[in-house]
């Protein structure tokens, strides 16, 4: 856990959060649509345009260079995943491109009748690109319902939806929407139990918990290093085995192993470089903050360490903004709001607040200088079945290890102002 007397030396290391609005400092709770990044980012960044900027597999010094750096990039992420070999790690654009490339490239080996399971607790972008193979490839897709009460999956529904011909079940890791973690392990063991393959969404997951494909068990995972203090990129875990068996679609002269052949088009070197300047933030994180020694090249413990201080540090926060949320009058907040079960959440909140819209809400937080989303932030399906659709979603906060505790006071302070009736004065204080 990151001691709040401490918290300035991580704070001082995103160049944003020094950013003021109206004097103020501006409050960033706009993480899950994308998180900060620090400065050994940036660094990163601009030290590869400026010196190193060049394409793949050149005869010549910058290219090489590139070369170097996107096998340390690999292995990096490989690490950071807990992939088991970097030739089972992919760059791509983003998130939803590779499930798309991905989803395309299991659909060539489906049959009519062959099934899908995905959740109404998903980000979209884990959903339509299983449901494009309704129509292309005549797969029958069954849905994994959420208990409304609490937002967390009903797991006796996705022991119905499983069966002989089910061949893959998306999931997600945690809800981008309203902080759930799923209890993916187990789904990963029932899926395997009647032969299918796993696709877990870990996008939400990434900047809250340490991630581990080869523990979870599951054929592929995804996620997205901008949701975890990094640039603009998308990452994927594949086993091996799959990488190599499926056929993607990729240009003629490419390699035809992988990760290179589902790498299509010239990557990003300059979003590699800044990936590489995250994972050496999150290790100065874990080797400050883990509490115990970390041999100089271990990657992996700092890395475990660092994402278990932000575990630490996020329980307090969580713990704190579902009281204070909880005593905003008009506010109904959704999902696991229960204190005892703190665990089974990342600390991210969706809620609407009496007489106003999410819109109107978001709005009015963005005056104050305090950045949050309203709408349903793609996961189209969960906002619907709460009824929600047609009534502009939900307002959604996200808090990361760089936010105060005085943030959420702040939070807090500002929802009661927008739900006190216009001309009521603001309540004295004793």
């Amino acid at each position: 856990m990151i001691p709040n007397d401490r918290l300035s030396q991580v704070r001082s290391r995103f160049p944003a959060l020094s950013r003021l609005h109206d004097g103020r400092p501006y409050l960033y709770l706009d993480g899950p649509g994308g998180t900060q990044v620090p400065r050994r980012t940036i660094e990163a960044m601009t030290a590869y345009l400026e010196r190193s900027n060049a394409n793949h597999e050149g005869a010549f010094p910058t290219s090489e260079e590139s070369d170097t750096l996107l096998a340390e990039a690999h292995v990096a992420a490989a690490t950071f995943l807990g992939a088991r070999d970097a030739d089972e790690v992919v760059f791509g654009q983003n998130m939803t491109t590779l499930t798309f490339a991905v989803s395309r490239a299991i659909g060539r080996t489906l049959r009519a009748g062959d099934e899908i399971v995905v959740t109404r607790l998903d980000h979209d972008a884990n959903v339509a690109p299983w449901l494009a193979l309704e129509e292309e490839r005549g797969a029958v897709v069954h849905w994994v319902e959420i208990r409304p009460d609490d937002c967390t999956l009903d797991m006796d529904s996705l022991e119905r939806a499983l069966g002989p011909r089910t061949r893959v079940v998306a999931v997600g890791l945690a809800s981008n929407a309203v902080g759930t973690v799923s209890p993916v392990a187990r789904i990963v063991e029932m899926a395997h139990d009647v032969g299918a393959w796993t696709y877990v969404d870990a996008v939400h997951a990434a900047p809250h918990l340490a991630i581990d494909a080869a523990a979870l068990g599951t054929d592929f995972l995804v996620c997205s290093p901008y949701k975890f203090f990094g640039p603009h990129l998308g990452l994927l875990y594949g086993r091996r085995e799959l990488l190599d068996s499926l056929a993607a679609y990729k240009v003629r002269p490419a390699s035809g192993e992988p990760p290179g052949k589902w790498e299509t088009g010239t990557l990003p070197g300059e979003s590699i470089a800044g990936l590489l300047g995250t994972f050496d933030y999150l290790e100065w994180l874990g080797r400050e903050f883990g509490g115990a020694e970390i041999g100089a090249t271990d990657r992996r413990a700092a890395l475990a360490a660092a994402m278990l201080a932000i575990r630490g540090t996020e329980r307090e926060l969580a713990l704190q903004a579902l009281k204070a949320l909880g005593e905003v009058p008009g506010l109904t907040l959704r999902g696991i709001t229960d204190p005892a079960r703190i665990e089974d959440r990342v600390p991210t909140f969706a809620f609407t607040l009496a007489g106003r819209t999410p819109r109107e809400v978001a709005v009015e937080l963005g005056r104050r200088g305090i950045a949050v989303w309203d709408g349903d932030y793609y996961a189209y399906e969960l906002i619907r079945a709460l009824g929600l659709g047609e009534s502009g979603g939900m307002v959604r906060v996200g808090l990361v290890h760089y936010n105060e505790p005085a943030e959420i006071e702040r939070l807090a302070e500002a929802l009661r102002e927008i739900a006190r009736p216009s001309g009521t004065p603001a309540p004295t204080r004793q």
